[in-house]
């Protein structure tokens, strides 16, 4: 008889001296179940957490697939009028407020993935197919807002202020830089424009590392707060409601190839005006979705093409990240060296 160990590979006679539970005769558990079969209770994916696309720019539902959005002119609304003094029997001061507008135009976008009957029936995996397909789905469409919104929102260019800090005045550089001071100067320049405070702090992942670090941040809580820092905490020291960090991870790298991963949110901080939609409310950029087919925020169906053998998935929506009114924002470019 041949002596085998716990593999399944035959002992050599030196090690027969290993007590008798570690031998096994044939056939072994190998030869007998040559393939590793599929666990029924688990399965491995990796995708983001969390997007951030609807916290820089949120839903603005629209009818028309595009459209054009009046804006009160703040200048009208902020500038005192002279000769409001009225005499006896006098006349009132007549005036008047200035409108401009912008518009929008939506694009579709959406994808589509056939789950064939072959596949579905030999598959092994635990999880429902079919399933799997829409949640991949709405992942890409959300991978996908996630682009266009940091592409139209947080770039140089679109609000009404946009600052690079010099090489001494980047929020890494600890001795020197002061973000509390940057923040007072958007929040300052953003209310002298429009009677309004930015109420929010939009930052990128890497960006956040180090401003939460900064030694003027921490000074704020070394005597009462333990050395963890917050969004939530650090947000009053920056004069702003709430802290937004971009943590979206996207791989840059081409299907096949090397992974290159990075992230969708760079190392730039926006202070932005952000509420919901509504009439006369103020706002700096919103996503709009035309509303074809009850896709708010996007649309799922599935169709049978009978020519593949196969139920096909589809995810879909119309959008358009617009920055509504630039004087809402000000954003500072690549904070950290």
């Amino acid at each position: 008889m041949i002596i085998y160990d716990k593999w399944g590979q035959p002992k050599r006679k030196a090690d027969f001296h290993l007590p008798d539970r570690w031998q096994f005769a044939q056939p072994t558990l190998r030869d007998l179940r040559p393939v590793n079969p599929v666990t029924s209770r688990l399965s491995i994916a990796s995708r983001n957490e969390a997007f951030a696309w609807d916290k820089l720019a949120p839903v603005a539902e629209v009818d028309e697939q595009s459209g054009t959005i009046p804006i009160y002119s703040a200048g009208y609304w902020l500038r005192r009028q002279e000769g409001m003094e009225r005499a006896p029997e006098g006349p009132y001061l007549r005036v008047g407020y200035g409108v401009t507008s912008t518009t929008y135009s939506t694009v579709e976008i959406g994808a589509e993935k056939l789950l064939g009957d072959v596949v579905r029936a030999g598959s092994q995996f635990p999880d429902d197919a079919e399933e799997v397909d829409a949640m991949f789905l709405a992942n890409l469409v959300q991978v996908e807002l996630e682009k266009r919104v940091a592409a139209a929102g947080f770039i140089t260019g679109v609000w009404g202020t946009s600052t690079t800090p010099g090489a001494t005045a980047k929020w890494d550089q600890y001795d020197t830089s002061d973000p509390i001071a940057n923040a007072d100067t958007a929040i300052r320049t953003i209310r002298r424009a429009t009677g309004v405070k930015p109420n929010t702090l939009f930052i990128g992942a890497q960006a956040w590392e180090n401003l939460k670090e900064h030694p003027l941040i921490t000074d704020k809580f070394k005597y009462t707060q333990i050395g963890i820092m917050t969004p939530a905490l650090i947000a009053p020291v920056l004069g702003v409601e709430e802290i937004i960090v971009g943590e979206t991870a996207e791989e840059t790298g081409a299907e096949g190839g090397s992974s290159s991963p990075a992230d969708v949110w760079t190392d730039n901080a926006l202070f932005v005006v952000r509420n919901q939609p509504g009439l006369m409310v103020a706002n700096g950029m919103y996503t709009f979705m035309w509303n074809e087919k009850g896709n708010i925020p996007w649309a799922a169906m599935s169709y049978r093409d009978e020519t593949r053998r196969a139920d096909v998935s589809r995810v879909f929506t119309h959008i358009a990240p617009v920055v509504v009114s630039a004087a809402h924002g000000y954003i500072y470019l690549d904070v950290i060296t």
